[in-house]
């Protein structure tokens, strides 16, 4: 698809995880391994459905279905020991970042805009030598209301000084998607780094 309409705006905000970097596939793994470990299981489709949601909600909605969770906030902390065992291995969708590169070297601001963690974040970005074009970071850690209210994205435009109108968003999950509507975001959905479709707000 010819990208050349992203550098109508003036900022874009990429969501991290199963956007701009292959890490589901490590965090369905590790909720499947503390599942495992409560008692229960968890299948894929159901943590990449749940993708764009905290952790601390997606522990949620598995308690809320009568799952053995037990202490939400000690669930999430082992399913992410269990993720950062794995942290070195998430890999770049390399055509997602090389379109987030050249919009940052095109003038174009940068933000990340995700449900994962300031430590994770942060380290991957920096891992993967992505940190330093990125104008602002907004995470679970720094929101309150999480996808698909669009507060992870609107905090992200604000951060950057523009309008949502102004910002283009980078998603691959229907609550990311769902989001960046909310907020009168377009969005571009992605699917293991290939473009599928332009969703104007």
């Amino acid at each position: 698809m010819d990208t050349s309409f992203i550098y109508r705006y003036k900022g874009i905000i990429f969501d991290l995880d199963g956007t701009l970097t292959d890490s589901m596939p490590f965090h369905v793994r590790a909720w499947q391994q503390v599942a495992k470990e409560h008692g229960f299981e968890i299948k894929d489709e159901e943590i990449y459905r749940l993708g764009g949601s905290s952790s601390k909600d997606i522990a949620k909605f598995f308690k809320d279905r009568g799952e053995n969770v037990g202490d939400i906030d000690e669930f999430v902390k082992r399913k992410i020991y269990v993720y950062t065992q794995n942290i070195d291995k998430v890999e770049l969708f390399p055509k997602i970042a090389d379109i987030l590169v050249q919009a940052k070297k095109k003038g174009l601001k940068i933000a990340i805009g995700t449900g994962t963690r300031v430590p994770n974040a942060t380290y991957i970005l920096k891992l993967r030598g992505l940190y330093d074009y990125i104008d602002a970071l907004v995470t679970a850690d720094i929101v309150t209301c999480h996808k698909p209210h669009p507060e992870t994205f609107l905090t992200a435009a604000d951060k950057l000084g523009l309008k949502p109108c102004d910002c283009l968003v980078f998603e691959d999950g229907q609550l990311g998607v769902e989001a960046a509507k909310n907020g009168g975001f377009d969005c571009v959905l992605v699917d293991r780094d290939e473009i599928v479709e332009v969703i104007k707000a």
